[in-house]
């Protein structure tokens, strides 16, 4: 009975709420000045990681929210970038930088969070991964996991149950707010099987005062803790029965890889984003394709200018007809060459 309280006081909690700092977040144009500073920002930060390859420049701005908590204004930016002919190392800034025109150079998805105070800004959380690649070895089989978009209604659910009961299983003082998400799969077994990987933050809400996370909790910005946890969760919503959680976690935050895969102002306190409808199907038009092209991207941009224009042109080269021609040329035509022998020549 305690349990199913929690959960819905949790799950109110989220509808509600944003970020954990009880406050909501606010859509902002994609052209808006602060947003191109967190743009530039996060690729200066990431690019100055990097140790090989390539530097990353923008490609388009695709989201941008601001929320207010008890240090400042947070922005949230989503954008996607690509790689560039500038190597890693070098005296040039991405801003300087043209596109690697290869068509199999993909998207990067970028997401950034940046706290602006009086004394400046400063950049939370930033994070830029490739679209994954279609690889045929792995292909889709009956009852194996696989990989689930985190944009997903459907992991809501798994998501409550499992920090709920890695608050539970804690000897902490104090809950710990969702941080978060790296990865889900979902698995069809008897049910649905869940497995997630996310992380956990110290709150200022202490067990002691508070029976289950309320909008009241928001991470703490001394002494801060962290927690990594990996959670599997067994559903059947038609058998009415509560789900089987299992729940491993340790201290300290994931360091490396895609660590920040969520959308920027995710939260388990607030309503999962969905992701921006498809564009209806324009038409044929009387124009020409290029004018058709730009007619497109008018339509699929928003009041806000979400997502905002490509920074640059990206024109990706293919191989040319004549080069085709040129390769098969110098393969070897078996027709002629069967031709050339006959029965006889088997008893030479």
């Amino acid at each position: 009975m305690m349990g199913d309280r929690f959960l819905m006081v949790f799950t109110l909690v989220w509808l509600c709420c944003s970020g954990g700092h009880g406050q909501k977040d606010t859509s902002i144009p994609c052209d808006d000045k602060r947003v191109e500073n967190v743009v530039n920002l996060t690729l200066s930060k990431h690019n100055e990681l990097l140790t090989e390859g390539t530097l990353l420049a923008l490609y388009e701005i695709q989201e941008a929210t601001k929320a207010q908590n008890e240090s400042g204004e947070v922005l949230f930016v989503r954008f996607t970038s690509r790689e560039t002919d500038c190597p890693v190392g070098g005296d040039k800034v991405w801003q300087q930088c043209d596109y690697l025109q290869q068509a199999d150079k993909v998207l990067r998805n970028c997401h950034a969070k940046v706290l602006f105070t009086e004394a400046g800004q400063e950049l939370v959380l930033h994070d830029c991964t490739a679209e994954p690649s279609i690889v045929s070895e792995k292909a889709h089989c009956l009852g194996c996991p696989e990989n689930i978009d985190i944009y997903k209604e459907e992991l809501r659910e798994p998501l409550i149950h499992s920090l709920a009961r890695a608050n539970s299983m804690t000897n902490h003082m104090h809950l710990f707010i969702f941080m978060s998400l790296s990865s889900a799969t979902k698995q069809v077994v008897a049910g649905f099987r869940y497995k997630l990987q996310f992380d956990m933050e110290k709150s200022n809400c202490t067990k002691s005062e508070f029976k289950a996370v309320t909008e009241e909790c928001h991470a703490v910005q001394e002494e801060r803790e962290f927690m990594q946890c990996n959670s599997t969760v067994d559903v059947a919503p038609w058998r009415h029965e509560s789900p089987e959680v299992h729940t491993e976690c340790a201290p300290g935050a994931r360091i490396g890889g895609p660590r920040i895969k969520r959308p920027p102002g995710w939260s388990p306190l607030r309503h999962m984003p969905s992701k921006p409808p498809s564009p209806k199907p324009i038409e044929k038009p009387k124009e020409s394709s290029e004018e058709s092209k730009e007619i497109m991207k008018v339509t699929q941009r928003t009041p806000l200018n979400c997502p905002s224009k490509p920074w640059k042109e990206f024109k990706p080269i293919v191989d040319s007809p004549s080069s085709l021609n040129n390769t098969a040329s110098t393969q070897p035509n078996s027709t002629t060459a069967d031709a050339q022998l006959s029965d006889l020549d088997l008893f030479n």
